[in-house]
C-alpha cells in the first residue's frame, strides 16, 4: 500500500508538469498590450518550394498582431519610421538562421505631413525557414520594433523563443493555403534559392569570418531585397564583428577537462553559499542522520547510508537538469525564471516549512530531525534532490564561465559538467559517508531540536517571498490563492493520519493531492491577455465621443463591489469578445485618489456613487449614453450593448 502511495504522488507531480509546460511550446510572449505574438509551423510541398526558392519543407511563422489601433513599421519601412528586426539562432548547434519579411502596407505618416510610410496593421508573418532534418530544435530569437498610433510611439524589444518537439511537416497546415502566401511569394521572386541545411548555415563563429572576408572583398551588385531574402544585411556595425577579450583569460573555459575541475570546485562552493539557509534542516540531517540509534554500530550504519543516497540525490538532480538543459536548449537559470515551475517550486517550499510547524508530515521528504520513518533511504534520496533544487540560484557566480562554453557542446559533455557540479557538492557528504565515525560526535535529537526544526521553517518560509520576488506581479494574487490552498491540503493531510479506516485516509491524503494540483495548474496557467483599457483623459474622451463605441467603467481601489465586478463581468474574455463584437473601446475613470474632473463626469451621469458602466454610441446621440449602476451581471451588460449598439 506505502508502494501505491508513493506511486500516485510521483505520478501526480509528472501530469502536473505535463500540463503545465507541455511539449511543444515555449513562446516567451511579451507583456506590450497592444500586441500579440505567436508561433506557428507551416509545411512547404515541392510546387511551394519551387515558387519561393526555399529548399526546406518546415516555416516557422512568428505573426505579429497589432491591436488597439496600434501598427508596427514593416523592415523596410521607407526614409522614415524604425525597420521590425527579428534575429532567430537555432540552439544547440548556435547556427543563425536565415529571416523573411512580408512587405507591408503604405499609410499617410502621422507624423511627417506628405510623406508615406510601410506598416504592419493587421496580423503579419515574420518567416524562418528551419532544416528539414529537424524532428525536435528550438528557436531563440530577438524582436526589435517601434510600435506607434496616431498620437505616440513606443520602442520595444523582446526574447521570443519557440520550442518544438516531434515536428513532421506532414502534419502541418500548408503554407500555400494561408492568406499571406501570394505576398509571400511574390516576395520570393527572383530571389536567390536557398537551401536550408545544418552543413551550409552559417554558424556564430563561421559568420564572423564570413563577415570578415566580405569586407576585404568589394561588394557585389546584389539588391537590398535579395540581401534581405538571402539572410544577409550589410551594415555600419554588426553584433557578429565583435571579438571580446576576458579580463582573466587564463580562468576561461575551453576544453573539457578544465571544465570538469571548475565544474568540481563551484559544486563544493554550493554547500557554503547563502542559499543553504533555507536548507538548514536538510543539512542537519545528513548531521544527525543515525544519532538517534543507542548502538554505535548503528549510529554510523545509519549515517553511512543517509549520506550515501543524500549524495546520490544530488548526483541525481543534476543528471535529470543536464538532460532538460540539452533537449530543450535553454540556458541555465532559464528553466527557473518559468512562472510555473517558480509557482511549483514556491508551493513545495511552502509545504515543507509547514511541515517543520508540526501542521502534518511529508510523505516523502520528512524534515523532522530524528523522525522515524519507513524508507529512510529514500528520505535521504529526496531530501538530496530537493537541498539541491534550493541551493541551485547561488550557483550563478561559480557556474558562468563553465556552462558559458559548455551549453554550446554537445549532449555528453553538457551531461559530464553537470555531473562533475553534482559530485563536487555531493563531496561532503561522501566524504562523511566514508568516516561514519563523525556520527559518534554528535549529540542526539532531543527536545532542542524542536527550536531548530521552527527556526528552518521560517527560514523556508522566508525563502517563499524570495521566490514571489521573481514571479510577474499579475500572478501575484494567484499565487497567494494556491499556498492557501496549499495550507487547507496540508492539514487534510494531517488529519488524515488520526483516521479510524484506511479508506478514509486514503480518500483525504487524495482529495488533499487534487486540491493542491489544481491550485498549481489554475495559479500557473496564463491569464487570458486583456483587452486594453484607456486612462480617462477629458480631451481624449471628447475627440473620441460620438467617433467611437465606448465602454466607460468607474472604479477606485477602495470599492469591493467594482472588484468584484472586474473578476466576474468585466474579465479578459468578456471584454475580447465585445471588443471583436462591436469595436469597443475601454475606458477607465479611476476615482482612487481625489479627482475634479473625474468626479464633475460622474455627477454628469446622474450618480454619485461607484460602480457604474456607461456605453456611448458613436454619432449624434453619443450624448446620452446607456448607464449601467451597483452590480450588474455578464447577461445585463450583454443586453445594454445589445441594444445601444445594434
Amino acid at each position: 500500500m506505502r508502494f501505491k502511495l508513493i506511486y500516485l504522488i510521483l505520478l501526480s507531480f509528472i501530469s502536473t508538469f505535463t500540463l503545465i509546460c507541455p511539449q511543444t511550446a515555449l513562446s516567451a510572449q511579451n507583456r506590450n498590450p497592444n500586441l500579440d505574438t505567436k508561433w506557428k509551423l507551416y509545411s512547404l510541398d515541392k510546387t511551394s518550394q519551387e515558387q519561393t526558392g526555399l529548399k526546406t519543407n518546415i516555416l516557422a511563422g512568428l505573426i505579429l498582431e497589432p491591436k488597439n489601433g496600434w501598427y508596427t513599421y514593416s523592415h523596410n519601412p521607407g526614409k522614415l519610421g524604425q525597420p521590425t528586426t527579428l534575429t532567430a539562432t537555432l540552439t544547440p548547434d548556435n547556427t543563425i538562421l536565415p529571416v523573411i519579411y512580408l512587405p507591408g502596407k503604405l499609410k499617410d505618416d502621422p507624423f511627417n505631413k506628405g510623406q508615406k510610410v510601410s506598416i504592419y496593421s493587421e496580423p503579419t508573418p515574420i518567416l524562418v525557414p528551419v532544416p528539414p532534418s529537424l524532428e525536435s530544435f528550438t528557436l531563440k530569437t530577438k524582436l526589435s520594433l517601434l510600435m506607434c498610433s496616431d498620437t505616440a510611439c513606443q520602442p520595444f524589444k523582446t526574447d521570443l523563443d519557440f520550442f518544438g518537439m516531434a515536428v513532421s511537416p506532414k502534419n502541418l497546415p500548408q503554407a500555400s493555403l494561408q492568406p499571406w502566401w501570394p505576398k509571400f511569394v511574390k516576395t520570393r521572386n527572383g530571389a536567390k534559392t536557398i537551401k536550408i541545411s545544418l552543413k551550409n548555415i552559417a554558424s556564430k563563429d563561421e559568420a564572423k569570418a564570413a563577415d570578415k572576408t566580405a569586407k576585404s572583398q568589394p561588394q557585389n551588385n546584389a539588391s537590398p531585397e535579395q540581401e534581405l531574402e538571402t539572410g544577409r544585411v550589410n551594415s555600419v556595425f554588426s553584433f557578429s564583428s565583435l571579438t571580446p577579450r576576458s579580463f582573466t583569460p587564463g580562468l576561461e573555459v575551453t576544453d573539457l577537462t578544465t571544465a570538469i575541475l571548475f565544474g568540481l570546485l563551484a559544486g563544493f562552493l554550493l554547500n557554503f553559499m547563502p542559499c543553504v539557509l533555507p536548507v538548514i534542516s536538510l543539512k542537519l540531517s545528513t548531521l544527525l542522520a543515525g544519532a538517534g540509534h543507542e548502538n554505535e554500530e548503528e549510529q554510523k550504519r545509519g549515517f553511512r547510508e543517509h549520506n550515501i543516497f543524500f549524495a546520490l540525490g544530488i548526483l541525481l538532480y543534476f543528471g535529470i537538469l543536464s538532460g532538460i538543459l540539452g533537449m530543450t536548449g535553454m540556458a541555465w537559470g532559464q528553466i527557473f525564471q518559468k512562472p510555473p515551475v517558480v509557482i511549483g517550486l514556491t508551493g513545495i517550499v511552502f509545504a515543507l516549512s509547514l511541515s517543520l510547524f508540526g501542521l502534518f508530515n511529508l510523505p516523502i521528504v520528512d524534515l523532522k530531525l530524528g523522525s522515524e520513518n519507513s524508507g529512510p533511504r529514500r528520505q535521504a534520496l529526496f531530501t538530496g534532490v530537493l537541498a539541491t533544487l534550493l541551493a541551485t540560484p547561488c550557483s550563478g557566480p561559480f557556474l558562468g564561465g563553465v556552462l558559458g562554453w559548455a551549453m554550446v557542446q554537445p549532449h555528453y559533455i553538457i551531461s559530464s559538467v553537470f555531473l562533475s557540479v553534482g559530485a563536487g557538492m555531493a563531496l561532503p557528504y561522501i566524504l562523511m559517508a566514508v568516516f561514519p565515525g563523525l556520527a559518534t560526535k554528535f549529540p542526539k535529537p532531543g527536545a532542542w531540536t524542536i527550536w531548530i526544526e521552527r527556526a528552518a521553517g521560517f527560514f523556508l518560509a522566508g525563502t517563499c517571498i524570495y521566490l514571489f520576488s521573481i514571479l510577474p506581479e499579475d500572478m501575484y494574487i494567484p499565487t497567494m490563492i494556491f499556498l492557501w490552498f496549499t495550507a487547507v491540503g496540508a492539514w487534510m493531510w494531517g488529519i488524515s493520519a488520526g483516521a479510524d479506516k484506511k479508506a478514509v485516509m486514503h480518500l483525504l491524503r487524495v482529495s488533499a493531492l487534487a486540491i493542491c494540483i489544481s491550485a498549481g495548474i489554475w495559479a500557473a496557467t496564463p491569464q487570458e491577455r486583456a483587452a486594453h483599457w484607456i486612462g480617462f483623459e477629458q480631451e481624449d474622451f471628447t475627440a473620441r465621443l460620438g467617433r467611437e463605441a465606448m465602454l466607460v467603467e468607474f472604479t477606485a481601489d477602495w470599492c469591493p463591489s467594482c472588484k468584484v465586478l472586474e473578476q466576474t463581468v468585466l474579465t479578459p474574455v468578456n471584454l475580447n469578445r465585445w471588443q471583436e463584437t462591436y469595436g469597443l473601446t475601454f475606458i477607465k475613470v479611476d476615482l482612487t485618489a481625489p479627482d475634479k474632473t473625474a468626479d464633475e463626469f460622474l455627477r454628469a451621469l446622474g450618480s454619485r456613487s461607484i460602480p457604474l458602466a456607461a456605453i456611448f454610441k458613436p454619432g449624434q446621440t453619443a450624448s446620452s449614453p446607456t448607464v449601467i449602476r451597483d452590480i450588474y451581471t455578464t447577461g445585463q451588460m450583454e443586453e445594454a450593448l445589445k441594444q445601444t449598439l445594434k
